[in-house]
């Protein structure tokens, strides 16, 4: 049985252009909701930012967990920045595959942190966890991105495709 390695260069036009737009789209909106809540003060801007965020008491199975941080001014900067800096690797498609598994386990914490959710079991945070699954196996970083400049590393250090596409 023959494996065959899928890359973004075997893809259609269209696919292609699917993928930049979901991976910029993607990444604009993690920068805007890491910036809206940096300016916004934080936990106290929770509730700006809409359905975005859990926006209810935390009590799923990390919830507890959560609310011990709750007031932590260095949780809340890093939650924050890592929003920033999750979205600016997908916009640049730097890094793009770190950058989605990340984004994924924010994701997936943001989730469990209101099981059951107070409106419907898929929420934003799945739907954003499913999108940057599907980045992150698309090598959607080697569509204009920086990942493809990068490719080459690849060759001298092969564990660096962990990390690119």
């Amino acid at each position: 049985m023959e494996t065959r390695t899928v890359n973004a260069e075997s893809y259609s036009l269209g696919m292609r252009f699917t993928m930049l737009l979901a991976r910029i789209g993607t990444g604009a909106s993690l920068i805007g909701v890491g910036l809206r809540l940096l300016v916004g003060g934080g936990w106290d801007a929770w509730n700006v930012v809409g359905v975005f965020l859990p926006t209810t008491y935390p009590r799923g199975p990390v919830g507890k967990i959560l609310l011990n941080f709750w007031g932590n001014p260095a949780v809340i900067q890093l939650l924050l920045w890592a929003l920033v800096l999750v979205g600016l690797a997908l916009v640049f498609g730097l890094a793009l595959r770190l950058a989605s598994y990340g984004g994924m386990l924010i994701m997936l914490l943001m989730y469990l942190a209101v099981v059951p959710p107070g409106s419907a079991i898929i929420s934003q945070q799945i739907i954003y966890l499913f999108l940057l699954m599907v980045l992150a196996v698309g090598e959607a970083g080697t569509v204009l991105g920086f990942d493809s400049f990068l490719l080459p590393l690849e060759e001298k250090y092969p564990w660096v495709r962990y990390f690119l596409r």
